[in-house]
């Protein structure tokens, strides 16, 4: 890595929620990876109890940022977006870890033209049957994602051109949300993909209840975009709500089933995984009948 400058090739966006020892792990992770890179690394963290200054000391060349304990990750990572210098910008949080040639496949990837790309995730050994249930929740769609173009990338390990989300971002003081910043790219005809050289893997210890209590918000911001984007009715969102916790385990066994070393993992964290998606659900349900205004003030207070 180098010294900070105005500008620079890569910044890494670090989303640290209750990180714990995570956050340590991670930056080491990232560390090797950026090695030799024109590249800064950029904390922010809204942790429950943080441990920025113990971070501080021991990685001081990355930039740390304290945001109010409990701001949901895209607001994190929207407030590091805002102060990143990169051409590129790439996405995380403090529960992955990367690999070695991590960075350098993101950049060959927006250097090649993609407006975004990103890298499978996997689940690492010993993680919670909460955080199992996250995972597969969250990051299933990819667990057999093969390289090309792709029209969503996962947004907890992903890079875009920084000029790119400039051209498609609503504007310089909101949360980025990668679903809506994909929705865009598409419209404009930009192309997103996958490389499984920029894999990172998952794990987290956070206690059930908190991590529903993120899931209804993420899932009320979800349903209030569906809908003020025309994607689904209100009365569309609502009425499909019981079924939705359903939809998802189905959905998810479907791909589990295919990666058969998953499939224990998955089959004893699927009461974790139900209470996720019914708050996902409800979230939804919810966030259909906010209007934009009352949905972003919600989400501050999350």
């Amino acid at each position: 890595m180098t010294p900070a400058r105005d500008s620079c090739e890569l910044t890494v966006i670090v989303g640290s929620v209750d990180a714990g020892t995570h956050l340590s792990e991670c930056l080491e992770a990232l560390m090797s990876a950026c090695a030799g890179i024109d590249a800064e690394i950029l904390v922010v963290d809204g942790s429950a109890e943080s441990s920025l200054d113990l971070v501080r000391k021991r990685f001081s060349s990355a930039r740390l940022l304290a945001m109010p304990s409990g701001t949901l990750v895209p607001a994190l990572w929207g407030r590091g977006l805002r102060e990143a210098r990169g051409r590129i910008v790439a996405f995380t949080i403090a529960q992955c870890r990367v690999g070695a040639g991590w960075a350098r496949t993101l950049i060959e990837g927006i250097r090649a033209g993609a407006a975004g790309i990103g890298g499978p995730i996997d689940v690492r050994p010993g993680t919670s049957a909460t955080g199992r249930a996250t995972f597969y929740l969250r990051y299933s769609a990819w667990l057999d994602a093969s390289d090309g173009t792709v029209r969503e990338i996962p947004g907890d390990n992903a890079a875009y051109d920084h000029a790119a989300l400039r051209a498609v971002r609503n504007g310089a003081t909101e949360a980025f949300w990668e679903v809506e910043a994909h929705a865009r790219f598409r419209e404009l005809g930009r192309t997103l993909m996958m490389h499984p050289g920029a894999t990172a893997w998952f794990t987290d210890d956070t206690g059930l209840a908190t991590m529903a209590a993120r899931r209804f918000a993420h899932g009320r911001h979800s349903g209030a975009f569906r809908v003020r984007d025309g994607i689904r009715t209100r009365w569309q969102m609502v009425l499909a709500s019981p079924v939705v916790p359903f939809v998802l385990l189905a959905r998810v066994a479907r791909r589990v089933v295919r990666e058969r070393g998953h499939v224990v993992s998955f089959l004893s964290s699927v009461g974790a995984f139900l209470v996720l998606a019914f708050a996902w659900a409800a979230g939804e349900a919810i966030g259909a009948f906010l209007a934009e205004g009352q949905m972003r003030e919600a989400l501050r207070a999350a």
